[in-house]
């Protein structure tokens, strides 16, 4: 692992982590420009609710645009991630401003899998590029539910998620967005969040795909779609696709 000083944060990374790993050797911060960006369509007194947490990069900057009393609630699947998010957190001292959980939210409550296979990065072993293939490269947050890879607990929003002050979703699932939201409508309504998320249609139909795949018992979740229901049924305000020229789009109420 490799750990980078920068004034947004400070950042322990696997040395190997495909992308992310060279936006800080450039000193730079992973999406620094779009989460800026996201500042004022968070209200600093409301709380996040963060899904697919990675190491915390996103986790980090979202816990500093919160008051004392907020906090980020983020979720990451991969057990090595989260124990990651887990370090980063502390190093920069937000134990008290983010809450952190090591399951999958999705359609059902139970158990599933990571895909055995870095499909986003390059086709490498998943549990062996953590392991003894650490100095080959891997993108692990862009590692998708599939099947045969690392076995995790998975729960659904509306059966499992009480929080009613939510004011802001960030929704990074690689392909798993919709069969998520499809089980989130009484949360969605309840708290009315503003909604960022990537967009199946348009970045990453074939982790989707692979969704789809894995557990096509879930055929009808895969179908749900988070823009109609909060654009026709809740009648939000704005859809910004494409948001900062990014790959994920927002959902304003």
């Amino acid at each position: 692992m490799e750990t980078f000083f920068n004034e947004h944060g400070t950042v322990t990374i696997y040395k190997n982590d495909l992308y992310i790993i060279n936006e800080f050797k450039h000193n730079n911060y992973w999406d620094i420009n779009v989460l800026l960006s996201l500042r004022e369509y968070i209200n600093p007194q409301k709380d996040i609710l963060e899904i697919g947490a990675h190491c915390g990069t996103s986790t980090i900057i979202y816990a500093k645009f919160l008051s004392d009393k907020n906090k980020v609630y983020a979720f990451e699947p991969q057990y090595n991630l989260y124990k990651l998010l887990k370090h980063n957190i502390i190093q920069n001292c937000l134990q008290n401003k983010v809450d952190i959980c090591n399951k999958a939210l999705f359609c059902f409550n139970g158990h599933c899998n990571m895909n055995n296979i870095d499909l986003d990065g390059g086709g490498g072993d998943v549990l062996k590029r953590y392991n003894e293939e650490n100095d080959l490269p891997c993108n692990f947050g862009g590692i998708c539910l599939g099947k045969d890879g690392e076995a995790v607990s998975s729960i659904t929003i509306d059966d499992n998620l009480n929080y009613d002050n939510v004011g802001f979703i960030h929704c990074d699932a690689q392909g798993a967005e919709n069969f998520i939201f499809s089980k989130a409508i009484k949360f969605v309504e309840k708290n009315r969040p503003v909604i960022f998320f990537e967009n199946n249609a348009k970045y990453c139909n074939y982790l989707f795909e692979n969704v789809c795949n894995a557990y096509p018992q879930y055929k009808t979740d895969s179908e749900f779609d988070i823009v109609q229901y909060c654009m026709n049924k809740l009648k939000y305000s704005k859809y910004i696709p494409n948001f900062g020229g990014g790959i994920d789009d927002l959902l304003l109420p």
